[in-house]
């Protein structure tokens, strides 16, 4: 773990301490739980989470050295709108989608959009008899 985060610290702007702030800890606490490979989970996911530095990488080597803290974020996320999901009768879930549907087709771009399309089919069948 000590090769890897020092790797990860040259290629950043960061330090030991600034990484033991964030984390709420002693900067001498932190070195030596890096040392000695016994940083739990909990600090790599913040570490991963607030700087961007893979837990896998520091953990494992495992590459990459950092992850889009945004890509995390996201992941985070559809994870708890999945188990949120997970929780609703699925009747509901339909009823929801069927709702947004019905509000998007009233969207003026998209009765514009639809108008489009039966004007070129007009045209379109216009021509194809023409020519019959």
């Amino acid at each position: 773990m000590r090769e890897h985060l020092k790797i990860a610290l040259k290629q950043s702007d960061l330090t030991n301490k600034i990484i033991a702030e964030r984390l709420g800890i002693k900067v001498d606490t932190f070195r030596k739980a890096v040392l000695k490979n016994t940083l739990n989970d909990g600090y790599l996911i913040l570490i991963q989470k607030e700087f961007g530095i893979s837990k896998e990488w520091l953990r494992h080597g495992k590459e990459p050295i950092f992850v889009d803290k945004f890509d995390i974020l996201k992941t985070e996320i559809e994870e708890d709108v999945f188990a949120v999901l997970d929780t609703i009768a699925p009747e509901k879930i339909v009823a929801y989608q069927l709702l947004k549907e019905k509000k998007f087709t009233a969207l003026p771009s998209f009765i514009k959009f639809v108008e489009k399309i039966k004007v070129s089919q007009r045209i379109s069948d216009l021509v194809n008899k023409k020519d019959d």
